[in-house]
């Protein structure tokens, strides 16, 4: 083999070695309720489903959930998500439909290599069934912050949602809040534990969630949890599980 085939092999196999270390992971957002200050590599997409089920005061709900995200550069991310099936059950009654569309962009920067801070704004369409559909848009500005430090990271967001349809004695005004802690447990498994909570017209609700995720490798996630909630003195419980999955190019 001559120089030139040699330095070309050698160029070609730097090139693979790079194009292997390059490859991206996926990049969870569910369960929790809070958004981590993370995005999609740029130029991916990544695709999120799960089933989540709740109880409180004699009224169950069941639903699958979708999100699709977009990687556009190492800053901005686009999310789109919608619920195609959502059950409501209680007192005799029964609504089954589909949720309202959302679409969002999400923006994070690294401020060292522990700390990221960022905003996301997201507004919901009305693209749902009857039972389920907002006339007016509802639309969510969440300030992001992320921690890495001693093997944990940790997640806090604080949002504030403007109602497009009023609430009958209440104000369209609603705060949230969420802080999560979480870590790498044993090779491909970590778990992480949440708190948030809402506000509106005085009225609060607090939630507990612990999850687990397994890392089946770097393109797929899968996911589950349990959740406790309490609002208006009413305690319901959650639990859910579903999956992040990065595509290929």
């Amino acid at each position: 083999m001559n120089t030139t085939k040699i330095t070309a092999a050698a160029i070609a196999a730097s090139l693979s070695f790079a194009a292997i270390a390059a490859d991206p992971e996926v990049t969870p957002y569910r369960p929790g309720v809070g958004s981590p200050a993370v995005l999609s590599a740029p130029g991916y997409f990544e695709l999120e489903a799960g089933y989540d089920y709740a109880k409180a005061a004699g009224v169950r709900s069941d639903g699958i959930g979708l999100t699709l995200k977009y990687g556009i550069s190492d800053n901005l991310g686009l999310i789109v998500g919608v619920a195609p099936y959502l059950r409501v059950r209680g007192f005799g009654e029964s609504d089954t439909g589909v949720s309202d569309a959302s679409v969002g962009l999400k923006f994070v920067t690294k401020l060292n290599d522990a700390t990221a801070v960022g905003a996301q704004l997201v507004t919901s369409l009305p693209t749902g069934s009857s039972a389920f559909r907002s006339d007016n848009p509802n639309v969510t500005l969440t300030a992001l912050a992320g921690f890495d430090f001693a093997g944990f990271h940790s997640d806090l967001n604080l949002g504030w949602t403007r109602l497009g349809d009023g609430v009958f004695g209440g104000s369209r005004n609603r705060y949230g809040w969420s802080a999560s802690l979480g870590r790498a447990i044993d090779g491909p498994v970590s778990a992480a534990l949440e708190v948030s909570g809402t506000r509106q017209s005085g009225a609060n609700s607090t939630q507990v969630l612990a999850s687990l995720a397994y890392a089946v490798n770097k393109k797929l996630v899968l996911d589950a949890y349990v959740a406790r909630a309490r609002a208006e003195g009413v305690t319901g419980n959650g639990a859910g599980f579903g999956m992040t999955y990065l595509f290929s190019k």
